[in-house]
C-alpha cells in the first residue's frame, strides 16, 4: 500500500526548469522551512463483514444459520458489515518547499510552480465513538477495546501558485497567494478490537444450538490492524507573506498558508480478523476488507524563506 513522491525527484525537475529557461529578470528560486498544524480530524471506517456466527473459524455449523441477526443467512450474499468512526487531535510537525517562480514585469503578479513536504506526527490513539451494523450493540460489552490509531500523515506535494505583491517603496513586500495541486499523502493506520475473554460475557451465538461453542471460539479473540495507506488528494491553498529584500538578489521572507485537501480513502484486508486471517472460510474465501475515509484533511504552516532573484 506504500506510495511515494521522492524529493530527488522533485529537485531534478526544478533543476532541470532552472537549466531550460534562460536566467532573466523576474525569474527566482526559493526555499522555505517551517512548521506544520494537522487539523483534527474524524476517521470513518467500514468493512464488509458479516456477523460474527458467520465465520467458519468462530461457527463451524455457519451454513445452518438462517438469520445472522439482521433476518439473513450466513450463505446468501455477504452483507453490508460495520462502520465505526473516532475523533483524533491536532499536531504539528516539519514543512519544507522549493519553488521556481516568475515575477512578471511591470506587474503585481508572480507565479509558481512549488514542491512541499509536510510530515505531521498525530501519534494518537482514540476510542471508537461510534459504531453502526452488530458492531454498535457490542462495544463496551462483549467487545472490551475498540480503539484506531494515527501515527503519522505525510505527503509530498506539487502546486501551482498564484501571488499578488503589493507595492512598497521600502525593502518590505507584502503579497498574498492562492494555489492548487496535488497531494501524494500516506497515513499510518492502526485498529484494535478485542474481545471479553470470559466466555460468559459473549452475548454473541445465544440461541444458536452450538451457542456454548461460538462463545468459546470468540471469546479474547481481536480484530487488528497496522498499515501505511495512501492516497492521491486534490488541494488548495491560500498565503500570506512578508518578504524583505537583503540585497539585490536575496530576499527573506515569512509566510503562512492553509491547506484543505479532498477526502482521503483507502483501505486493506486486516492484519487478524477475530485472531484468523481476513476471511471467512477456513478455504480463503469469502475475504474481509476495510476502508478507512478521512473528510476534514487540512493544515496550517508557518515558515522562513530565502529567495534567490536572477
Amino acid at each position: 500500500m506504500n506510495q511515494s513522491f521522492p524529493l530527488t525527484a522533485v529537485q531534478a525537475i526544478l533543476v532541470a526548469l532552472c537549466l531550460a529557461i534562460p536566467a532573466q529578470a523576474g525569474l527566482y528560486i526559493s526555499g522555505d522551512f517551517g512548521m506544520n498544524f494537522g487539523s483534527s480530524m474524524t476517521l470513518d471506517g467500514h468493512d464488509n463483514d458479516r456477523a460474527s456466527i458467520c465465520d467458519e473459524y468462530i461457527n463451524p455449523a455457519y451454513a445452518s444459520v438462517t438469520d445472522d441477526g439482521s433476518g439473513n443467512n450466513c450463505t446468501s450474499p455477504q452483507g453490508r458489515g460495520d462502520g465505526w468512526n473516532s475523533r483524533h487531535s491536532s499536531d504539528e510537525g516539519p514543512l519544507f518547499a522549493l519553488a521556481l517562480g516568475f515575477d512578471m514585469p511591470d506587474s503585481m503578479i508572480r507565479t509558481e510552480l512549488e514542491y512541499f513536504h509536510r510530515d505531521t506526527g498525530y501519534d494518537d490513539t482514540s476510542d471508537v465513538a461510534g459504531a453502526t451494523g452488530n458492531l454498535f450493540a457490542k462495544i463496551d460489552g462483549e467487545i472490551l477495546t475498540a480503539t484506531q490509531t494515527v501515527d503519522s500523515v505525510t505527503s509530498h506535494n506539487l502546486f501551482a501558485n498564484l501571488y499578488l505583491d503589493f507595492d512598497n517603496a521600502g525593502r518590505l513586500t507584502p503579497y498574498i497567494g492562492i494555489g492548487i495541486g496535488l497531494g501524494f499523502t500516506e497515513m499510518g493506520y492502526g485498529a484494535v478490537f478485542q474481545r471479553n475473554i470470559d466466555p460468559a460475557a459473549i452475548d454473541t451465538g445465544g440461541g444458536q444450538p452450538n451457542a456454548a461453542e461460538i462463545k468459546a471460539n470468540l471469546a479474547g479473540t481481536t480484530t487488528v490492524e497496522h498499515e501505511e495507506l495512501d492516497d492521491t488528494l486534490f488541494g488548495y491553498q491560500m498565503m500570506a507573506g512578508l518578504d524583505y529584500q537583503l540585497t539585490d538578489h536575496l530576499v527573506l521572507g515569512v509566510k503562512g498558508r492553509w491547506v484543505e485537501y479532498d477526502s482521503f480513502k483507502d483501505g486493506d484486508e486486516w492484519d487478524a480478523l477475530r485472531s484468523h486471517p481476513s476471511n471467512l472460510r477456513k478455504d480463503g474465501s469469502e475475504p474481509v476488507a476495510y476502508d478507512i475515509k478521512v473528510s476534514d484533511m487540512e493544515m496550517f504552516a508557518l515558515s522562513m524563506i530565502l529567495k534567490y532573484t536572477f
